[in-house]
């Protein structure tokens, strides 16, 4: 049986990712908008490259991926026990992260899509 692709704007990020976003999120503009809204959501202005709300979607989940793999090399240079417990929870989120990126690739069939 052939399930329908994920919906775009459907995926809810778990609570406690949501929470690590609210001390990780500066300068990073993916998890100040999980911070600020608790989801990641189309915005009212479509990004270059992207013809499909389905690309849209996964350019911001990539997005996403970005900020989360530059927020854990940060604390990887903490040298303090909570430092090292945020880079697990970090590292945790990022693969959440890059599973739902592959998933949304495969059921979108953009897997070999580059944005502009």
């Amino acid at each position: 049986m052939v399930t329908a692709p994920t919906p775009v704007n459907s995926i809810e990020i778990p609570y406690n990712f949501q929470q690590l976003c609210a001390g990780w999120y500066h300068g990073m503009d993916m998890l100040y908008a999980i911070n600020s809204t608790g989801g990641l959501t189309l915005g009212s202005l479509r990004p270059s490259g992207c013809d499909t709300d389905e690309k849209w979607y996964l350019s911001i989940w990539r997005e996403l991926s970005c900020d989360v793999g530059y927020a854990r090399r940060g604390a990887s240079k903490l040298p303090t026990k909570e430092g090292q417990r945020e880079f697990r929870k970090l590292e945790k989120f990022e693969k959440w992260v890059e599973e739902i990126v592959a998933k949304l690739e495969a059921e979108y069939g953009l897997a070999d899509w580059e944005q502009e």
